[in-house]
């Protein structure tokens, strides 16, 4: 068992928390596509494929831990089964399953929590994406709450296994604001003394003003960089769609918004200094954290060509997940997006490769590997947004 303790985007992994894609994702129909938060139905035995080499890859270089495995865990324990079923039914209007609810042994109560029961409990559609829902700040977590009601059992979930399994220090927004909303794609831990966030269709101000006051109460000197983000199209959801972090010197961008800053929106540095709070407007987000001290090139989603730039930004093409400094995977199908780290100086390793043992990633100081996926991609995420690191090394800044 490990201690939280996250303070950037790219220090050596040392835990991730994970779910392996389930029969959940095959309950969607076309009349409800909308609601479970998805643009299309995808096919359960392809993405589980994908999903094999992600987790695979995953698993030769860290501790990994499935949601499933821990949520059964805590649930054999009476108190925390009381609670978590109590919860769930009073967030969503259920209370006349729990008698049933509670008498279902901890593996079966699992698995109906997450796959649901038809008539009883919804699915977890999204659950895969487990970065949503939580977010390991520091030492402590955040527990999202999140815009959309049909994701509001995930937080639940995540707040007992973070409290129970992990016997963290938990945290939310909602706890001072119940209009507060913040999801994890829009939480970025980028260094001991800077948080980046977003601000747009699931981060809203509430949520964010939660973490301002948050750590002008807790660090004497902080900064925070907020990036504004687009409500359309639904692939600018979270900052990570648009920015990711590489190594100490090379961060992921989608360059329209992130360097160009063409649509104009609002950059703001928020410096804590002794409990005071000042915002500073800023030209764009590269300059931001420039004036934060990281000297950042920005390596291009989708390369110079601005058609490719976005086709490639709408399948997670800058939503880069790091295993340690310049120690990074994503999409093998954003093809201009690894040319560009390609040719600056990643090298190129294929999932499948490294499962079949033909290379091993120790073998390199710096690498992209690449995951064969076509149904994962349309869900709406890529390799960050399936990811919920619990612990990574310091980083020597």
């Amino acid at each position: 068992m490990l201690n939280v303790d996250v303070s950037s985007e790219i220090g050596r992994l040392e835990s991730v928390i994970l779910h392996k894609p389930g029969i959940e994702i095959e309950q969607m129909v076309p009349q409800t596509i909308d609601s479970c938060l998805y643009s299309d139905l995808l096919n359960l035995k392809i993405a589980q494929k994908e999903y094999y080499y992600f987790q695979e890859v995953l698993s030769r270089w860290t501790k990994t831990y499935q949601i499933n495995d821990i949520l059964t865990e805590i649930l054999k324990d009476p108190a925390i089964k009381l609670s978590l079923v109590n919860e769930v039914l009073e967030k969503e209007n259920k209370r006349h399953l729990a008698e049933e609810l509670l008498s279902t042994e901890a593996a079966e109560l699992s698995r109906v929590l997450i796959e649901g029961r038809e008539y009883m409990l919804d699915p977890l559609y999204n659950l895969f994406f487990t970065r949503d829902a939580s977010s390991s700040l520091y030492d402590e977590v955040l527990i999202h709450s999140m815009q959309h009601e049909v994701r509001s059992r995930e937080s639940i979930i995540m707040n007992h296994i973070f409290m129970h399994y992990f016997k963290a220090k938990t945290i939310s927004a909602v706890t001072n604001c119940p209009k507060a909303n913040t999801e994890g794609g829009d939480v970025l831990v980028a260094r001991e003394d800077v948080l980046l966030l977003g601000q747009g269709m699931r981060s809203n101000k509430q949520g964010l003003d939660f973490l301002i006051h948050h750590f002008a109460q807790r660090k004497t000197k902080f900064n925070i960089l907020v990036q504004s983000l687009p409500f359309c199209p639904e692939s600018f959801i979270h900052l990570d769609m648009v920015f990711t972090m590489l190594d100490k010197d090379k961060c992921m961008t989608y360059d329209p918004l992130i360097v160009q800053n063409k649509k104009n929106l609002d950059v703001t540095h928020i410096e804590i200094d002794n409990g005071k709070i000042s915002y500073n407007k800023k030209p764009n987000f590269m300059k931001g954290l420039k004036d934060l001290g990281f000297d950042l090139e920005p390596i291009k989603c989708g390369g110079d060509n601005p058609l490719y730039q976005d086709r490639e930004q709408w399948h997670s093409g800058a939503n880069f997940f790091s295993l340690g400094e310049g120690k990074i995977i994503g999409y093998s199908r954003n093809t201009n997006t690894i040319d560009a780290l390609s040719q600056s100086g990643f090298e190129v390793l294929r999932a499948e490769d490294i499962c079949n043992d033909k290379i091993s990633m120790n073998d390199y100081d710096r690498f992209v590997v690449t995951i064969d996926a076509a149904e994962l991609p349309r869900g709406g995420g890529g390799a960050r947004c399936m990811t919920m690191p619990v612990r990574r090394t310091k980083v020597d800044w």
